[in-house]
């Protein structure tokens, strides 16, 4: 093979031609002869051949998504959990075993528990803000140590060099799941993760219009994620593509005006924690956040997710969710649009009350999504719903 079947980085020049990037919806592509169609399609040459083993609307967005992420490539998909499900399933077969950090995304824990034990992975659990359980963890072969940080929905964080020095002392392949902190707040790969996942439906789309997810990584650990995709068939289709190509030109800017609102935000609500109001505020910006030292040290920047805890449990928080005015009761980040979770019932409805309860989140959990609508706005709001 010439080259990688996914988009890799490419130089930058000055544009030239069109300034929209063309929309490529053709399913399929007719070839001069059969030389050509023998090279397309043994994969020994990149080019339009048939949409599900590549399209240039998904190479585009691979190749600005491994630019950003500083690396070899990326590898697109139709969701996030579709990326992440094969970025597992990729590097593992049956006997092998995975970790998978207790904090982690809802539907991540659903996968590994209920899908990847049916084909004879082993799926063990550690805690990913406790570095002696990963440790005893490691003490048997591990195939994949998966984690997230910030972590979903307590905005706790995880240390990203300890985690991957460990995993790589036993052999251990890491994936890190990066949504929350997309670059320039976080970098995962420049601190030695294997392969960062992203849900691009998120802060790459960021309009609510989009859903889809990548890899990104060294071609070592992309090359088996990219044949896996071209035989199941995942890949992202070109509208979804075409659509984050559109939204990359305002990423930085969107990400820090939300940043900028998130941290305004989270220090305006200290005064309904004094008053009582609120049991707690968790920001990874703010000065009083458990894990402060790490947040200065992997993370430019707080982020634009904010929770916090309401007095009187799954009641109390769900009487607050509705009270809400300018935020929109709806699941995802990332977007223009603030967005308020209830993780009990969303992102984290596929556990049991005790493995939530494991993973920190507490019934009267709320998470926000911080957007555009600007800091002042949003902050009335909370506390109107408040009561």
């Amino acid at each position: 093979m010439n080259e990688p079947l996914y988009g890799t980085q490419n130089a930058h020049c000055t544009p030239l031609g069109p300034l929209s990037a063309p929309l490529h919806r053709a399913t399929t592509v007719a070839q001069p002869d059969a030389e050509t169609v023998r090279l397309l399609g043994t994969g020994q040459r990149k080019g339009e051949f048939y949409q599900r083993v590549g399209h240039p609307n998904c190479w585009q967005f691979e190749s600005l998504a491994a630019a950003r992420e500083g690396a070899d490539g990326a590898v697109a998909f139709g969701s996030g959990m579709a990326a992440m499900s094969a970025a597992i399933l990729a590097h593992v077969r049956a006997f092998d075993r995975v970790l998978i950090a207790q904090e982690i995304y809802g539907g991540t824990s659903a996968f590994a528990l209920q899908d990847l034990v049916r084909f004879g992975v082993t799926v063990d659990r550690f805690s990913s803000l406790d570095l002696a359980s990963l440790k005893t963890a490691l003490n048997k072969p591990t195939a994949l140590v998966v984690f997230e940080s910030p972590i979903n929905p307590t905005l706790r964080v995880a240390d990203i060099d300890a985690i991957v020095a460990l995993a790589r002392a036993a052999k251990a392949k890491t994936i890190f799941d990066g949504t929350f902190a997309p670059p320039p707040i976080q970098r995962a790969l420049d601190q030695g993760v294997d392969m960062v996942v992203h849900s691009a439906t998120k802060f790459y789309g960021g309009h609510s219009d989009v859903l889809a997810g990548f890899v990104a990584g060294a071609h070592a650990s992309l090359l088996p994620i990219e044949a896996f995709r071209r035989r199941t068939g995942g890949i992202l289709a070109p509208d979804p593509a075409w659509l984050l190509l559109r939204s990359f030109a305002t990423l930085d800017l969107r990400i820090a005006a939300a940043q900028s609102a998130a941290a305004e935000i989270a220090l305006g609500l200290r005064a309904e924690v004094a008053s009582g109001r609120l049991q707690t505020v968790i920001y990874p910006g703010a000065a009083d956040h458990p894990d402060r030292a790490l947040v200065l040290r992997q993370m430019g920047g707080g982020g634009t997710m904010l929770s916090f805890v309401v007095p009187g449990g799954l009641i109390g928080a769900k009487a607050v969710f509705n009270r809400f005015e300018v935020i929109a009761r709806a699941p995802s980040l990332g977007s223009v649009e603030s967005l308020a979770s209830l993780p009990a019932y969303s992102t984290h409805a596929p556990l049991t009350p005790q493995q939530r309860n494991e993973a920190g989140i507490e019934d009267g959990l709320l998470r926000i999504a911080v957007g555009l609508e600007g800091a002042p706005r949003l902050l009335a709001d909370i506390r109107h719903s408040l009561g």
